[in-house]
């Protein structure tokens, strides 16, 4: 494993943990949405499809391309995700049925917003020697 890293950019390893933490997140997401009507399939299929054409990009020696391919759909899926629950946060927010933001909800925005950042990160910094 070592090997496999030892002569890669910054860049190169943050689109890596970026990928990495979208597998996560979609995961995660998965186990705890998917029985409720606060699933987005659509988010999903982007981030999976984000991080497939990462890998493929990679494994192609194209990795300049694979940060942009990961920010943008890690942010696509965020925003599928924040268009399904909206109307959860909207009753809770205005007090309609106040029962509070369960653990699960702060998981999957903490795992959608490091997943994120590591993609913008990794955006700005070289993947090519």
């Amino acid at each position: 494993m070592k090997k496999l890293f030892q002569d890669k950019t910054k860049g190169y390893l943050f689109t890596v943990a970026a990928m990495v933490f979208a597998v996560v997140t979609g995961i995660v997401y998965t186990v705890i949405y998917s029985s409720t009507k606060y699933y987005s399939r659509e988010g999903i299929a982007i981030i999976c499809c984000g991080v497939i054409l990462s890998c493929v990009l990679l494994a192609f020696k194209l990795q300049r391309f694979a940060p942009a391919v990961m920010l943008v759909s890690s942010f696509i899926a965020l925003l599928f995700h924040v268009y399904y629950i909206y109307f959860y946060i909207s009753s809770v927010v205005t007090g309609i049925q106040f029962s509070g933001f369960p653990a699960s909800f702060f998981v999957n925005f903490v795992l959608f917003g490091i997943t994120l950042i590591l993609s913008i990160i990794s955006v700005f910094l070289p993947t090519e020697k």
